[in-house]
């Protein structure tokens, strides 16, 4: 089997592009960056397109709408048809949970879709031009996973882990959030390879995660012991509350989940602790 990852430098295509080239010594595994320019060339036998490039939500302040659109969803099109027109017979699209907008709590199959940002906005109208691609030919399959963690990641994970490398006392907070171990993740994509599933997929961990009981695993496998506090949990509470920061880190969202299920759920091989210990590089 011919895969081409899109996203040659992203921290998900790198992890996914080892993984499948451990897993199966028929698979033919390619990564392409197509941030500059892109033709039907490179197209050519390929049975499989995991488009993993796009411009993501962390950059926001530093880019307008357009920039969003244009990357997100017209480079989006162009290359789904490429590949349409190609012979491509699979096409796994990476989107985002951002598409249900400002959603606090419980995702289910019956919560609205309403993205507020422009990164959620243009995934989702690439999700809309996408299925109008699909058909018995060209299937399509669209993911929209949670946070991603793993070794060396980026983003909120990371701060989590230097806060509970540094600190002794964290405030006593309890959340439910969906986040997805790397892990998983590839293993599932893996799945969707193999079984050429079609449709819209919400994969996420076995486990909800609590930022406190994070910051404490993380914390407990480099040995070191953190204290918590019902008092600093107010105190943060009152200075951060409003902010991005709280509701990315200690608010409650999360895949009801009958949207997460897949095969058994046989994608999710790691559960929270043997993730974590993974991550900080004290497992395998």
């Amino acid at each position: 089997m011919n895969i081409l990852i899109t996203g040659e430098t992203g921290y998900i295509a790198n992890y996914l592009y080892n993984y499948l080239k451990s897993q199966n010594s028929n698979y033919i595994i390619n990564k392409r960056s197509i941030k500059n320019n892109f033709d039907c060339s490179m197209l050519t036998g390929v049975d499989v397109v995991v488009h993993l490039a796009g411009l993501v939500h962390k950059n926001e302040k530093n880019y307008v709408e357009k920039d969003y659109m244009n990357v997100n969803t017209k480079i989006t099109e162009k290359l789904a048809k490429m590949a349409k027109e190609a012979g491509v017979k699979h096409f796994i699209f990476f989107s985002t949970m951002a598409v249900f907008g400002k959603v606090k709590g419980e995702i289910s199959d019956k919560t609205l879709i309403n993205p507020i940002s422009y990164y959620g906005k243009s995934k989702l109208i690439a999700e809309g031009i996408l299925q109008t691609l699909h058909d018995e030919s060209f299937n399509v399959a669209i993911v929209r996973p949670p946070m991603v963690y793993g070794p060396n990641c980026p983003g909120n994970y990371a701060l989590l882990r230097n806060l509970s490398i540094r600190t002794k006392i964290f405030p006593f907070i309890e959340n439910k959030r969906s986040m997805i171990f790397v892990g998983n993740l590839t293993e599932f994509i893996k799945q969707l390879i193999e079984h050429r599933a079609t449709g819209i997929f919400h994969p996420q961990d076995p486990q909800y995660i609590n930022t406190m009981d994070m910051v404490n695993e993380i914390a407990k496998v480099h040995n070191k012991k953190i204290y918590t506090t019902v008092i600093g949990a107010s105190i943060l509470k009152i200075c951060i509350e409003k902010t991005n920061i709280y509701s990315k880190v200690f608010g409650d969202l999360y895949y009801e989940p009958s949207l997460s299920f897949y095969a058994d759920n046989s994608y999710q091989r790691y559960n929270f602790q043997q993730a974590i210990a993974i991550t900080e590089g004290k497992g395998t």
